[in-house]
Order: structure tokens, then sequence, then C-alpha cells
């Protein structure tokens, strides 16, 4: 088992129990190390070892024997240069001295011990060392052994009987000390084993009672983890219905009230989830179904722009022959004015000529009723066309409004909603522009109408006193010119017919090219009502699964 799998408790037991094992193991190794390096113990018996060892074969440079006994090697060396060396070797060792009397005189307390050591045996020496140089070494270089024996033997060895003697208190004196140091040192080890003894102990008792302590709200906390472990997993299987309250005020107390808060919120977040899916499951099959309702007046709406296009191009078609037969007309008329005033020579020719008018303006009076009959065939599909708009603008409104209804969800069909529409306001502009379009029209028709039906009577009053034209010459001449006139305003106003018509054809192919985009728009409006209503079903299954209190 790995210890991340163990329990809380389990790991806070280990713990504690690594941290008294290490501890102990300090305490253990600290006392062996106290016991090795105490005083008169191993090691430090070999350090003295050493140094006794030392301090018997070595004399200290304090102690002035060596120089005593050179003193004595020198009165029995006869070869000069060993002499000279003896000497240099004794001055040698006074230098020594002085480098260590000035070592202890910084290094000595104020005491007994130092006046010993500074002073008592100082003096002595100094009084050796200068007699050594001022006179025993004279002698021996000035080959007066006489002398130096006396001086060695009187003064010089009274000098370091004074000298030995303060160096035997010194030493006695640093006996007794080094005895009381290792006293106090061996009752302050003693003493400091037993505090850390007892130290060690109150650490143990401190980290055992800690322990309990720790296992005790481990296991307090390991309780409320579980009722949160619980908790959670009733959210993640769906129950909702069970309350959880946190029965502290510490963290696990507040995680407890928090998964409380938390099933609360989801449950009242899943209830309204719940009745908001039924909503707009019924809103998007009434916006499909409206869809589906749009699609087809918009198709309706295409075959009648198909029905209008094709009459403006026969409308253009009329407007074009009619333009022909004025311009027949206007030709005719011109024709007659130049034989009516030729003379009367040709009145047989006029009579042919004004029953080829006649017929002509019955011709272009019933290809002007054709016209009327069109132009009113226009005015019912426009206001069809009129209709289909407005029933797109009211459908595109419920559309928004549904698209509203529905949220986020319903932000794509809100801009469809939109764009349908926009195009439901061209549509009804370009119906505008139509129906104005044919009102003209029909005011020229009308105009032309009139002006063909008096033109008409003229020619029938011309036709039926061709005998009195030898008396009325003259009124024929002023009428056709004045029919010509006429004619020349006929012929305009179908100009501007024919260029409506055109201006018609090029809105009609605008409006048709409107109900293709329209009916795409529809199209993807039905596709994205699908996706809405595939969404929808999909979050209503994910919901169902969730349980909440009544």
């Amino acid at each position: 088992m790995r210890f991340g799998d163990l329990k809380l408790s389990t790991k806070l037991s280990l713990l504690v129990g690594v941290f008294l094992a290490g501890f102990l193991g300090f305490v253990a190794v600290s006392q062996q190390t106290l016991e090795i390096v105490k005083v008169n113990g191993p090691v430090y018996r070999q350090i003295v070892q050493g140094k006794d060892v030392i301090a018997d074969v070595l004399p200290p440079p304090e102690y002035i024997i060596e120089s005593y006994l050179l003193l004595h090697e020198m009165r029995d060396e006869t070869d000069r240069a060993a002499l000279t060396a003896l000497v240099e070797r004794g001055n040698k060792l006074r230098r020594e001295y002085d480098e260590r009397h000035e070592f202890w005189v910084r290094d000595l307390g104020e005491g007994p011990l130092r006046e010993a050591m500074v002073t008592r045996s100082y003096k002595p020496a100094m009084a050796f060392f200068q007699l050594r140089d001022a006179e025993y070494v004279p002698a021996l270089l000035a080959g007066d052994k006489a002398r130096a024996e006396t001086l060695l033997r009187g003064p010089i060895r009274a000098r370091y009987q004074e000298h030995r003697a303060a160096i035997d208190d010194v030493v006695r004196m640093a006996t007794v000390a080094n005895a009381e140091y290792e006293k106090s040192a061996v009752e302050i080890i003693t003493s400091r084993s037993s505090w850390l003894a007892m130290i060690a102990a109150a650490v143990v008792a401190i980290v055992l009672f800690i322990a309990w302590v720790t296992h005790r709200i481990a296991q307090s906390l390991a309780a409320r983890l579980g009722m949160a472990s619980r908790a959670a997993k009733q959210v993640a299987d769906g129950d909702l219905t069970r309350p959880v309250e946190g029965s502290s005020g510490d963290e696990a107390g507040v995680l407890l009230s928090s998964i409380g808060t938390m099933t609360r919120s989801l449950s009242g977040l899943v209830t309204r989830v719940k009745q908001s899916s039924v909503s707009l499951m019924s809103t998007a099959t009434q916006i499909s179904a409206t869809s589906k309702q749009q699609e087809a007046t918009v198709t309706a709406f295409t075959a009648s722009t198909t029905e209008i296009a094709a009459a403006v191009k026969e409308i253009s078609a009329t407007s074009m022959e009619l333009m022909n037969t004025m311009d027949e007309v206007n030709g005719a008329a011109t024709r007659t004015s130049e034989l009516a005033a030729s003379g009367r020579s040709g009145l047989t020719d006029m009579d042919s000529t004004m029953r080829q008018l006649e017929r002509s303006t019955g011709s272009i009076s019933s290809k002007l009723a054709a016209i009327r009959e069109k132009a009113n065939d226009i005015n019912v599909v426009v206001t069809t066309i009129t209709k289909v708009a407005d029933q797109t603008n009211l459908l595109s409104v419920n559309a928004a409004i549904e698209a509203e209804k529905a949220g986020e969800y319903g932000l794509g069909f809100l801009v469809v909603a939109r764009e349908i529409r926009r195009l439901a306001d061209q549509s009804a502009v370009a119906t505008l522009d139509i129906e104005q379009m044919v009102r003209q029209m029909q005011s020229a028709v009308s105009a032309g109408v009139m002006e063909m039906d008096k033109f008409t009577e003229e020619v029938r009053r011309g036709v039926g006193t061709v005998s009195q034209i030898n008396t009325q010459l003259g009124q024929i001449i002023e009428q056709v010119q004045g029919l010509s006139t006429r004619i020349d305003s006929v012929n305009e106003g179908m100009r501007s017919q024919s260029l409506g018509a055109s201006q018609i054809n090029e809105a009609m192919t605008q409006l048709t090219e409107g109900a293709r985009q329209t009916a795409a728009s529809i199209r993807e409006f039905d596709s994205a009502t699908g996706s809405l209503r595939g969404a929808v079903a999909g979050l209503k299954e994910e919901i169902s699964r969730f349980t909440v209190a009544a």
C-alpha cells in the first residue's frame, strides 16, 4: 500500500513515530558524544597523554633549564667554533623565552599563578641571562675558565635555583587548578547530561501529547471529510434531495456548509433548467412551424414575382409595339398633312390613308386596353406581394420575440429573424415603387386612351365627311397638324411607359433575388431550429438524471 493511500490519522502517527525515532537517535548520539569527549574520557585522555609526553621530553621555553645545562656544555667545550655555535644556541633560547613570556603575560589572568609565572620566575631568569651574556660567555671566549667556573657555581646557579623554585610553584598551582577544572568539568557534564535526559523525556512527552491530540483531530476531520465525500458522491450521482449541514465552525464544518449551499443552489438551478427546457422545447417547435409556414409563403411570393416579371416583360413588348404603331401613325399623319396641303388631287389617297389611320387607331385602342388590363393584373399581384411582405414582417417579429425568450440559445435565430425582417421591408419598399410605377403607367395609358378615343372620333368624322373635303380641307389640315402634336404626346407617353416597364422589370428581378435570399435564410433558420431542438433534447436528457426535492 502506498503512503498516499493511508488514512490521515495513520499518516500523522507515522510522521510522529519517525520524529520520535530521529529524536531518540539524536539523544543517543549526543550522549555517546559527551561520553567520548568528556573530561577523563577517551579523547581527553589521548590529548592529555600526548601533551604529557611532549612535556616530559621537551622542556618548556619558559623554563631556563636547557639554557642552564647549555652553560655546562660551554664550560667543557674546547673548540672555538663549537663554542661559538653553543653561544648562538643560547641566544636562540633567550629569544624563545622572551616570546613565550610575552604570551603568558597576555594569556594569564590575575592571580597567584600569574604572579609566580610572570614575576617571580621572570626576575631570576633575567638575572641569569644577564650574568651569562655579560660575564660568563665573555670569560669563556677569553679562555678564563676559572672565572667562568666561579660564575657558574656561584651567582648563576643561585639565579637558576631561584627561578626553578618559582617554576615548581607554578607547576604545583597549575596542577591543583587543573584538578579543580577537571572536577568542575565533570560536574558540568554530569549536570548537563541529566538536564539533557530530562529535556528529552519532556520532549517525548510533548510529542506523545501532540500525537494524541493530532490523532483525535485527524479522526474528527476524517469523519467530516467522509461526510463531505459522501455528499459529493450523492451530488455526482444526481441525488439533490438530502441536505448537508456543517456542525462546527472549523475548516471541515465550513466545507460541509459550502457543500450544503452548493447542493441547494444546484437543486434550484436544475429545477429552473427543467422548467426552462420544457418552455424552450415548446418555443423551438413553434419556431420550426413558423419557419415552415414562412417558407411556404416565400415560395408563393417567389411564384408571384415570377408571374409579375412575365407580365412586365409582356407589357414591355406591347409598349414597344405601341411605339412602333405610334411611329407609323405619326408618319401617316405627316403624310396626310402633306397630301392635304398638296390639294384635292390626293383625296382618293387621303381616303385610303384615313381608313388605314382608322384601323391603326383601333389597333392602338385595343392594345392600350390590353395594357390597362395588364396594369390591373399587376396591381392585384402587387397587393398580394404587399400582403406577403406584411405577413413576412409579422412572422419575423414573432420569430425575434421567440428568439429573445430562448436566451443565448436563440441568438442565431434572432440574427436570422432580423435578416428576414430586413428583406420583408425591402420587399415592401419595392412593391411601393412598383405600385407607383404602375400608377404612372396607368395614368399614361389612360391619357393615351383618351387621346386615342378623341383621335378615333375625329378620324371617323373625317371618313364620314370625305365628300365635304373640298369645303373643309383647311379644317382637316389643322386637325391633322394637331393630331401630329397629340401623337407625339402619346408617343412620349409610350416611351415613359416602356422605361417604367424596364424599371419594373429590374425591381422585380431584385425582388425575386430577395425572395431567394429570404428562402435561403428561412432554410438556415429551420436548420438552426432543428439544432436548437436537438440541444434542448440533450439538455433535458442530462438534467433528467438529477433528482431534486419536491
